[in-house]
């Protein structure tokens, strides 16, 4: 939710909740001065609605006052967009927590020893680590793990049966200590962690022909419903865990439109994001400039005009269209939001700080 809205959200609920109060207790003082017993049967809860309606509307009334007077006296303070955005990025640092980071970084060389033990004969090579993790785009405040499992194009009939025989084993080792689930092409499992959850996707694929040199694997697809089968999806690790190699800039990007998104509740999947800031910060497009609030700015201009075609091609695998992982409605409402966003924080540089500050 952003500034504004809690200010005005949250002095309507002030002001209404306690016009509310206010007149039930004025109702009971009417009653008990005309000698009547106050119940339920003589409340009159219509006056008491409409009350707190009018209370709402004046809390909502001052709530924005209060925002903008609070902006207005920020304003006289020196803002510098690219400090601030990299205070946002030293507090979602992935070390941020050591204790927490630490314990992660346990969990992951667990699995990946259980994986290994378990598949060593089938696997074309060891569990890899891939994802936001591994590319060093992950935010400490909403991230997983993401480990590859490589089979051998011999080492199972059916990719079905190769992912099934994956999840039982998981199941089997881990399903007493943590939450195993089925996704669509992956399998979960989340540990808890003194409340905190930590949660690992394995990815098990079977080598197309020669993985070591191609780097090309069948996943298995989980249909939506029992009735349905299941699919097969390419896709290509070796350009999924590059994308970001040697980009500073990119990563950098690509962690504040992550954080843009929570913070905002956007649904915007991370394989658009970073293919799209990797594509907008090139030399074909805008380049990298030397400040990180232009760079962000770029990327969510490109991103919407990029949302706006009718395909966007995943480059690990061209057959492969991302603009199928949103439906209209959230597509316009993302470029809606980028492009609005953009244009304020053009105009006043400080805006930033409601996006991020939610």
């Amino acid at each position: 939710m952003r500034r504004q809205s809690r200010y005005i959200i949250n002095w309507a609920l002030v002001v209404g909740g306690s016009v509310a109060i206010l007149d039930v207790i004025i109702q009971w003082l009417e009653h008990q001065n005309s000698g009547k017993k106050f119940n339920w049967e003589n409340y009159n809860g219509w006056r008491t609605v409409k009350n707190a309606a009018v209370g709402s509307m004046i809390g909502a009334g001052i709530g924005s006052i209060i925002y903008e007077y609070k902006i207005c006296e920020e304003a006289k303070i020196p803002f510098n967009s690219d400090g601030y955005l990299k205070k946002v990025l030293t507090r979602e640092h992935l070390k941020a927590n050591p204790d927490v980071f630490q314990r992660v970084v346990e969990l992951r060389a667990e699995v990946k020893q259980f994986l290994t033990n378990k598949f060593e004969n089938k696997l074309v090579s060891l569990p890899e680590d891939t994802g936001s993790f591994h590319k060093r785009t992950a935010i400490s405040s909403s991230y997983d793990l993401d480990i590859v499992l490589p089979f051998k194009r011999s080492s199972y009939n059916t990719l079905e049966e190769m992912f099934n025989n994956v999840y039982e084993s998981i199941g089997e080792a881990y399903g007493k200590m943590a939450c195993i689930s089925k996704q669509t092409k992956t399998i979960g499992i989340t540990f808890e962690n003194n409340g905190n959850p930590i949660h690992f996707d394995v990815v098990p694929g079977r080598e197309i022909s020669n993985y070591i040199e191609e780097r090309d694997l069948n996943l298995f697809v989980n249909p939506d419903w029992i009735w349905q089968k299941g699919s097969s999806f390419k896709t290509n690790i070796g350009i999924q865990k590059s994308i970001t190699v040697n980009k500073p800039e990119a990563r950098t990007a690509i962690k504040l439109l992550k954080l843009y998104r929570e913070r905002n509740n956007l649904i915007l999947p991370s394989v658009i994001i970073d293919q799209c800031v990797v594509e907008a910060l090139s030399n074909n497009n805008f380049g990298v400039t030397g400040s990180i609030t232009w760079n962000l700015l770029n990327c969510m201009l490109f991103i919407s005009k990029k949302l706006e075609q009718r395909s966007l091609i995943d480059i690990a695998n061209t057959n492969n269209n991302l603009q199928g992982k949103l439906n209209e409605i959230q597509k316009s409402h993302l470029v809606s939001q980028l492009q609005m966003d953009r244009a304020q924080i053009y105009e006043n540089p400080r805006y930033i700080k409601e996006i991020f500050e939610c």
